[in-house]
């Protein structure tokens, strides 16, 4: 989420009642400061032995040892319901035991910016 858009929530949450006091207000400043604070941490982080995965609803680890390849496919999510797109693409993992790659659908970006990353990744945690 850009910085503008939250801006303009915090904006909304001070002036839509005139103060933060109100129920309204006060929610959509905590959900902007939530969201703010979440984009922060999202992101694929290698660690020594596992990968951690931070998504906006949740964070896990794969072992490294169990990603077989990192893929750029086609973003698929609910911005699209969950439609192939033509023009963002997106990384996904290839791990061992699980029949469904692991879609990072935050990584959605354009296809040469998902490639430089997916390269970056396949570096830092795929095993010869």
């Amino acid at each position: 989420m850009s910085v503008g858009l939250l801006e303009l929530l915090l904006v909304v949450a001070a002036l839509g009642a005139g103060t933060l006091t109100e129920p309204l207000p006060l929610c959509l400043l905590a959900a902007s400061v939530a969201i703010a604070l979440r984009a922060v941490v999202v992101g694929c982080y290698p660690r020594t032995d596992r990968l951690l995965v931070r998504s906006w609803l949740r964070t896990f680890g794969i072992d490294r040892e169990k990603i077989l390849d990192v893929r750029v496919v086609a973003y698929s999510g609910f911005a699209n319901r969950f439609s192939d797109s033509r023009v963002v693409s997106m990384v996904s993992l290839e791990v061992v035991g699980r029949r469904l790659p692991v879609e990072l659908r935050f990584t959605a970006d354009t296809p040469s910016r998902v490639r430089e990353r997916a390269g970056l990744l396949r570096e830092a945690v795929v095993r010869s």
